[in-house]
């Protein structure tokens, strides 16, 4: 089945176009707060909410990606995760796909991007009407210095589609 725009035949759209009121913007409404192990406060300026069949990715990104000082949250969850409290830990099937932090660092006198992968954490998770949030989101792993690395934040995110009115 091919994808669309959500907005495609929605007679909210058509009608609120013709009358003059914006009703309908595809964007993702959100923030994500993190503190993250020896580096500056993590407070989201931009949130990405994408899903498919399969799974549901949420990213948080500091900074535009090219930039030094470009860093990005993600967490990566089953599409029917509902309410609860949950566990990751990588490798293990589960409701968490997965948890990931990525930075620029120096490695060899050039900078690049790291990636860091969760090997375990948590997630307080709060689903109602297609709007997600978490009180509290947890994930441990270690850094490109093999040094241990740890996130403990909230956000919440409406994705586009939880917006639109009929």
């Amino acid at each position: 089945m091919p994808l669309q725009h959500p907005a495609y035949g929605n007679p909210a759209v058509i009608w609120h176009k013709l009358l003059g009121k914006p009703v309908f913007n595809p964007r993702t409404t959100g923030e994500l707060r993190a503190e993250v192990a020896c580096r500056h406060l993590f407070e989201a300026q931009e949130i990405t909410f994408a899903s498919s069949k399969k799974k549901i990715v949420i990213t948080a990104e500091i900074e535009d990606f090219g930039s030094p000082q470009y860093r990005s949250l993600a967490l990566t969850l089953d599409v029917n995760i509902q309410s609860g409290i949950y566990l990751y830990k990588r490798g293990q099937p589960g409701p968490i796909r997965d948890m990931s932090y990525i930075e620029c660092i120096e490695k060899d006198g050039d900078l690049v991007y790291h990636l860091t992968q969760a090997d375990i954490g948590t997630l307080h998770l709060s689903v109602i009407e297609s709007c997600y949030s978490a009180r509290l989101f947890t994930f441990e792993g270690t850094d490109h210095l093999s040094d241990p690395f740890e996130v403990c934040g909230e956000f919440t995110v409406t994705p586009p589609h939880a917006a639109m009115s009929y």
